[in-house]
């Protein structure tokens, strides 16, 4: 068809809660309409304009679900054709409505952009003018999960995201249905959709954030397009990207986070009725041969087969008859997976490892000196390795209706293990890197993580803990820096750690903090193409507070000082947009009463 003008409006989902959400929302639609878009406060001004749009009813209408606080929506005037490639692609919008003339012609591009995004769209004519419908493929995603946590297995999941559709786009009157997808727009949280719930993951990234990010670098996809995420922790990145059709790659020192990754790309495309028939045989072993346990559940009489490190049995919570019970649980679960399909093994073990650490919460202090909390769940291991294991039956069906219902098509994306400081040499080259990497350990409990992960690691098998702590970035061991080597703004944070009897510990582990990082920005820089776009998401600030009185001693800008690092090895800094994040731990005392801000360090390398 010739192209054809069209009035959008977005409708911003309901759960935004902050200011940084709207500036990625806009970002993102700024890329994808040429800067032409305006801001609603109100969404129902619209009908000034276009009184059209007062004739929907029911959960179509402008102001249904619609946020109470701030920006409700946006408006843009653009191409009728870039219908379904923002169906396919919006973020943070709960529904476009698209306005634009009745003809053949729009009649037959209808047709077309349902047979590629999927029955999801809903049009009238009102005086001679089309008004379009359309439910984005991100929030159907989104919505779909909470449906799913609502259903009771893969045919009851499957039929009530039908119903989720038919009421969104009032083509239903079934008050449970509407009940349901009512819940489902209610939601306040739906960070955790598809897989990104497969495995507690202190710190990871919030999934809109990273699908705005490759949609603000890549507002038309070409052919030859590679995302890569050099510190992939939980495979977010990877997930986000495959989702929107460009194929990635995930890399990370911890062979837990690239397990976890893999396993999270792998569960989208899990058969449903396989997973639930070994679901249920290993379900019915582990409640064949259990006895009751002072954490009031039960489990077997085997002999402890996990053996717990010495810096751990020193917690006075850990005693030995603890750890004999925490053993003999995880024992029984890893009895009730050996041999399963080969096809789920590692989805298996990774649910296992997300109970053990669901089950034993470690939160290191950050002093340096390896002092932490220790928290037991109440609920059995078990009990919560099945219960994810129930859950995930309903993701797979949900990914199945996904793929059938909205024609969600998975691009390729690997994992592999390998330091960011020391790229394979074989790897080609990439045109968007978007990655998180570690935290400043100077004021944070970051040099003890793979500490808070050692009896997933034993349980599964995986390197020695101190190894992994010995490579990472800014190791606790890392001594013996040239300090001479560290920019101004870098040397003089080492220097007050040094002269702080408190924090002297950090000092030099904090030095070569930023040494690895400039290495992992050189290996960034090598490995990206001329011309490529690199977002490097990082801490705003880091702030150290005087234990007693809460006052804050000293400032580091961490993002400033990274983002000066990455300028040191070639990169241009396009800029530094600060995200205020809903992400706040009320036990992380003295930061838990700030905002928390992330920012984005928007880079290129030239041409």
């Amino acid at each position: 068809m010739s192209e054809s003008t069209a009035i959008f409006v977005f409708k911003l989902r309901q759960n935004i809660a902050l200011e940084g959400d709207l500036l990625l929302a806009k970002m993102e639609l700024d890329s994808f309409l040429s800067d032409s878009v305006q801001d609603l406060v109100e969404i129902k001004s619209i009908i000034q304009n276009i009184p059209e749009l007062s004739e929907i009813e029911g959960l179509g209408r402008l102001d249904a679900h619609v946020r109470q606080n701030g920006k409700q929506a946006y408006v843009a005037n653009g191409s009728l054709e870039l219908l379904p490639h923002l169906i396919r692609r919006v973020s943070f919008i709960q529904r476009i409505y698209c306005v634009t003339q009745v003809s053949p012609s729009t009649k037959a591009f209808l047709v077309d952009t349902v047979h590629q995004v999927g029955s999801i769209i809903k049009n009238q004519v009102v005086d001679n003018r089309l008004i379009i419908q359309a439910i984005p493929h991100y929030t159907l995603i989104e919505l779909s999960k909470v449906v799913a946590n609502h259903s009771k297995g893969v045919d009851d999941t499957k039929r009530n995201l039908d119903g989720l559709v038919d009421a969104l786009l009032d083509r239903t009157v079934n008050k449970s249905v509407i009940k349901l997808t009512t819940i489902a727009l209610s939601a306040r949280s739906t960070t955790s959709h598809l897989t990104h719930d497969i495995h507690y993951y202190k710190a990871k990234f919030f999934p809109r954030m990273v699908r705005s990010i490759l949609n603000s670098c890549t507002p038309e996809l070409g052919e030859g397009f590679h995302v890569l995420d050099n510190f992939v922790g939980s495979g977010t990145t990877l997930l986000e990207a495959s989702i929107l059709g460009i194929p990635s790659l995930g890399l990370d020192i911890d062979p837990l986070s690239t397990m976890i990754a893999q396993a999270k790309l792998d569960a989208v495309d899990m058969d449903s009725e396989l997973l639930a028939t070994e679901a249920a045989r290993i379900i019915q072993a582990i409640e064949n041969k259990i006895i009751e346990t002072r954490f009031g559940g039960r489990c077997d009489s085997d002999e402890m087969t996990i053996i717990f490190p010495d810096w751990l049995m020193k917690n006075r919570k850990m005693t030995g008859e603890i750890a004999t019970e925490l053993s003999r649980e995880i024992n029984r679960v890893q009895s009730a997976i050996t041999g399963s399909d080969p096809r789920l093994y590692k989805l298996l073990c990774v649910l296992m490892s997300d109970a053990i650490s669901r089950k034993i919460r470690m939160r290191f202090m950050g002093t340096g000196v390896g002092r932490f909390s220790l928290t037991l769940a109440q609920k059995p291991l078990f009990t919560i390795f099945t219960d994810s294991l129930r859950q995930y039956v309903k993701v797979a069906a949900m990914c199945e209706w996904l793929k059938q219902r909205i024609h969600l098509r998975l691009a390729d994306a690997q994992v592999i293990a390998a330091d960011s400081k020391h790229l394979p040499s074989n790897l080609g080259q990439f045109d968007i890197l978007v990655t998180s990497p570690p935290y400043l350990p100077a004021s944070s409990g970051r040099e003890s993580y793979a500490k808070a992960r050692a009896l997933s690691l034993i349980a599964l098998g995986l390197d020695n803990v101190e190894d992994l702590i010995d490579n990472s970035i800014g190791s606790m061991n890392g001594n013996g820096i040239d300090i001479e080597a560290l920019t101004n703004n870098e040397r003089d944070l080492v220097e007050w750690l040094h002269r702080d009897k408190l924090r002297q510990i950090k000092a030099e582990p904090t030095g070569r903090y930023f040494l690895d990082m400039r290495q992992a920005f050189a290996e960034m820089y090598r490995i990206l193409r001329p011309g490529a776009k690199a977002v490097v998401i990082s801490g705003k600030t880091s702030t150290f507070y005087q234990f007693k009185t809460r006052k804050p001693l000293y400032v580091v800008n961490v993002a400033e000082i990274l983002a000066d690092e990455a300028q040191r090895v070639g990169f241009e800094v396009d800029a530094l947009h600060d995200i205020q994040l809903d992400k706040c731990n009320r036990n992380a005392r003295p930061r838990s009463l700030d905002n928390y801000y992330e920012t984005l360090i928007m880079l290129e390398k030239p041409v």
